[in-house]
């Protein structure tokens, strides 16, 4: 296992932004959290935070979001208030929103915090 690289620094405000890119579908989601639960301990799904404001110019340049046709935007606060813990990680904006398990009704409550997908606004 490898330890999980978290900055030190606060949690953004509950009205900021998070993009998620792709359809997360639940597969992939059960695939990437046991990927992350593999390497580090905790079951994680990987996610950006437009701490700017700016959704599209945040699609346009991080490359792991420009990469992908559709994204699904959620809030800090949508996750937090559905019980959803977040972790600063790797470098900023990345964040990683934490799963208590993979059991569907966790997977149903995390899709119901984010919009229906969109097309990627940074293409």
């Amino acid at each position: 296992m490898r330890p999980l690289l978290v900055r030190d620094e606060e949690l953004p405000d509950d009205a900021i932004v998070v993009v998620h890119g792709g359809e997360m579908q639940s597969e992939y989601v059960r695939k990437s959290a046991t990927f992350a639960h593999d390497e580090h301990g905790l079951y994680l799904l990987s996610l950006f935070g437009a701490i700017d404001g700016d959704v599209a110019r945040l699609c346009a340049t991080e490359p792991d979001l420009n990469r992908y046709s559709k994204m699904r935007l959620s809030t800090f606060g949508r996750l937090r208030s559905s019980g959803f813990g977040l972790i600063p990680t790797q470098a900023s904006p990345h964040f990683d929103v934490v799963l208590p398990d993979l059991h569907e009704s966790t997977l149903a409550r995390l899709e119901s915090c984010f919009d229906p997908p969109v097309a990627n606004p940074g293409r």
